[in-house]
């Protein structure tokens, strides 16, 4: 439709049509802008290397991410579907409870506090994009 208009008005519209065949430019995204700051809200009040919790995972900084807890690797770089982290937050993980952890009550009564579906698109992309630290 925007190439329409263009051909009416007689502008050249090979230039125009190269760039709307182009992908759009995916944005990188940010352990340390994107990412962290939602771990740090939601998960490192019980994942914080000080804390005991039963999964021995700690997110307080990178390197503890990538090292991993009791139930393996936290991620699989450009793997969200096979990544823990991503299938811990799903609505049914293949081990345990469903992250952030909530009580059964609050489940039950629909009051739950789960990450938003951008908070897991977010995480998600990031390991789609090797999870790098940056």
């Amino acid at each position: 439709m925007v190439l329409t208009a263009l051909i009416a008005k007689g502008q050249d519209t090979t230039k125009q049509a190269k760039e709307m065949e182009k992908p759009a430019k995916k944005k990188e995204i940010s352990f340390k802008n994107d990412v962290f700051p939602i771990l740090e809200k939601n998960c490192i009040p019980c994942h914080a290397e000080e804390n005991f919790n039963p999964s021995e995972l700690s997110l307080d900084t990178y390197e503890l991410l990538k090292k991993g807890g009791k139930n393996g690797d936290v991620y699989v770089p450009g793997k969200p579907d096979e990544s823990n982290l991503v299938l811990k937050l799903s609505v049914e993980p293949p081990f345990g409870d469903r992250m952030p952890l909530n009580s059964k009550k609050k489940i039950k009564e629909g009051k739950a506090k789960f990450l938003s579906d951008d908070d897991v698109k977010t995480i998600a992309t990031w390991i789609k994009q090797g999870a790098k630290k940056n």
